[in-house]
């Protein structure tokens, strides 16, 4: 499984934001209920343009993730897309 950062050390899933301010606020409400993320730039698999932040969670902890940030109203665009190895 290709990690985004090699010195994050959990499982290749992200979510996806529309701005950075979404992103931002998710980090910190991700932190708030102790689900361990660290934003990134999204993945050229997901954006042609490489623009925005994603959040790296763990695979364990996605659907965790996915709704608590939902109830918070956090916008979501690619939720839990699991990154898998290219050969």
């Amino acid at each position: 499984m290709r990690l985004l950062r090699k010195d994050f050390n959990m499982a290749g899933c992200v979510i996806t934001f529309p701005s950075v301010y979404h992103a931002f606020r998710a980090k910190k409400i991700l932190k708030e209920h102790g689900i361990p993320a660290e934003l990134v730039p999204v993945p050229r698999e997901l954006s042609a343009s490489c623009e925005g932040l994603a959040a790296q969670i763990g695979e364990e902890h996605v659907d965790q993730a996915v709704e608590v940030l939902g109830a918070k109203g956090v916008a979501m665009l690619q939720k839990g897309i699991k990154l898998v190895e290219v050969y």
